[in-house]
């Protein structure tokens, strides 16, 4: 009679260990400051009795903005969900849970999308900002090269965490990772 011995478990990475640290000691930190966010604008602030702005300045808004606007309690929510789950993931992540790794992959993903729309969302707003025709030439100049400047920098640090994002999900895609979670490679 043969007895089935199971795998031993896979060496467990300090790319894991610290990338769950990483992960959970921000999404900590921001859980206790998105809920006292939300504890503010749920009690103490009338968001039913504030109106929305109205009137030229509003039209030319992006429409991110005046959908931020108008769903602002929903964005605090939202924010204080995606730290919550953020927080379980990097425990998840510790405990070499793999809806954790998967969740992560995930996020890393989002990540990537949200980089690259943040800066198309910066160029709109830029763009709706209406040109000041009583300030001198000097003021326009310097304010399109900062727009300008801004634009390139905003790019530069987008497709930066973008890499990382990548580099990311191909590291928590790679065997000797999966096997750490008890994912067959």
């Amino acid at each position: 009679m043969s007895t089935l011995t199971p795998n031993p478990p896979a060496q467990r990475s300090s790319f894991v260990t610290t990338l769950a640290w990483i992960t959970i000691i921000p999404a900590g930190l921001g859980v206790v400051i998105s809920t006292l966010q939300n504890i503010f604008f749920f009690t103490v602030m009338p968001m039913d009795q504030m109106s929305m702005p109205s009137g030229p300045q509003m039209e030319q808004m992006p429409a991110f903005v005046t959908f931020m606007l108008a769903h602002m309690r929903a964005m605090f929510v939202a924010f204080w969900l995606m730290t919550v789950v953020s927080l379980a993931s990097g425990i998840g992540l510790l405990r070499r849970k793999e809806w954790a790794r998967l969740f992560f992959i995930a996020l890393m993903g989002l990540s990537i999308v949200w980089n690259i729309a943040g800066v198309f969302i910066q160029q709109s707003f830029f763009s709706a900002i209406p040109s000041m025709a009583d300030v001198p030439p000097e003021f326009n100049a310097q304010f399109a090269s900062m727009a300008s400047t801004m634009w390139i920098v905003s790019i530069a640090i987008a497709v930066a965490f973008s890499a990382v994002s990548v580099w990311l999900i191909w590291r928590l895609s790679s065997a000797p990772i999966k096997a750490e979670f008890g994912t067959a490679p």
